[in-house]
């Protein structure tokens, strides 16, 4: 992965060194888009960021899907002063309901009902502030206010013959919140409404309520037990709590590979 951030920094200037001939800048192009120029106050544009940290997750996790990397909608209140209102989300479900034969299935097993859901939803405001008027190599500090969710539920249900059941359930929510300060650079390709670039910055991110909930409950016969308790892992494999409360936070640096179409409003 540490070479990742080299061959993306490459990338840039490849693509800012051939487009140098096409660009134009603010002051010289009546037109604000035709020939790469840069957006101006009241344009719009679809903003797209996909960070090291991010692609980092993803290889030590197999690949696991959290959702589509930062999408966000810009909006220029001046010639030089942006807003941005991103989103990120992903769900999952696997869902099972069944009856077995005893017979077939060689157990006292008679009805087993799974639920495994996840979600994760963050919303990230944030601005942007541009110092130069080139469109060869816009440069601009920023920053950026996530916060959002995560939840996870799995039910497991198992009933047997003679009445007897076994119902498990363990839950998850979690409130996410951060920040992200960074400094860029874009350049602007060609004759297209099409900006290209990197952000430099660091980032932090937290979430309070941790804890995983557990509910076991349990008839064999005439008997019927029930408990309640928390833990910091959904294995349940550490102490079991009879009430507690759990949040965590990580710092780090972070470099964005950046994309943003322009459009007018």
């Amino acid at each position: 992965m540490k070479k990742i951030i080299p061959l993306i920094i490459l990338l840039f200037f490849v693509i800012n060194l051939t487009g140098y001939s096409q660009l134009s800048d603010r002051v010289n192009s009546p037109s604000t888009f035709k020939v790469g120029t840069r957006p101006l106050q009241g344009n719009m544009g679809l903003y797209f960021g996909l960070a090291y940290n991010e692609i980092e997750y993803w290889f030590d996790h197999d690949l696991d899907y959290t959702g589509l990397p930062i999408v966000s909608l810009k909006y220029y209140m001046t010639d030089n002063d942006v807003i941005r209102i991103g989103i990120q989300t992903s769900k999952t479900k696997e869902k099972i309901k069944g009856t077995v034969d005893p017979l077939v299935d060689g157990s006292s097993l008679t009805e087993k009902n799974y639920v495994d859901k996840e979600s994760r939803f963050l919303f990230s405001p944030g601005i942007e502030h541009h110092f130069t008027s080139s469109n060869i190599l816009d440069v601009y500090v920023g920053a950026l206010l996530p916060f959002g969710w995560k939840g996870e539920e799995y039910v497991n249900d198992e009933s047997y013959t003679l009445g007897s059941y076994s119902h498990y359930t363990r839950s998850l929510f979690s409130f996410t919140y951060g920040y992200e300060v960074f400094v860029g650079i874009q350049s602007f390709v060609a004759d297209l409404p099409l900006a290209i670039g990197l952000d430099f910055g660091v980032a932090g991110m937290g979430h309070l309520g941790t804890q995983y909930k557990h509910v076991v409950e349990n008839r064999s016969g005439t008997i019927t037990t029930k408990q309640t308790f928390y833990t910091t892992d959904a294995d349940a494999l550490g102490v079991k709590y009879k009430d507690m409360s759990s949040s965590d936070s990580k710092f780090q640096g972070n470099v964005r590979l950046t994309i943003a179409y322009f459009f007018k409003k």
